[in-house]
């Protein structure tokens, strides 16, 4: 994820915020939370690699 993805959503944030539609910023970082859950980071894979090797 980029700087740019990250400010974005800040923002997309910040303004549910200040139209005070709390809910619908919720359900924002809920859809975005999921999102992010889905891809694979390829930094915890190295890790979890790491560790496996370890045991």
């Amino acid at each position: 994820m980029e700087n740019k993805d990250i400010v974005e959503m800040l923002d997309a944030i910040a303004n549910y915020l200040n139209r005070e539609e709390y809910q619908k910023a919720l359900e924002y970082i809920e859809g975005k939370k999921s999102e992010i859950s889905d891809k694979i980071d390829p930094t915890s894979e190295y890790i979890d690699d790491l560790v496996a090797k370890l045991k």
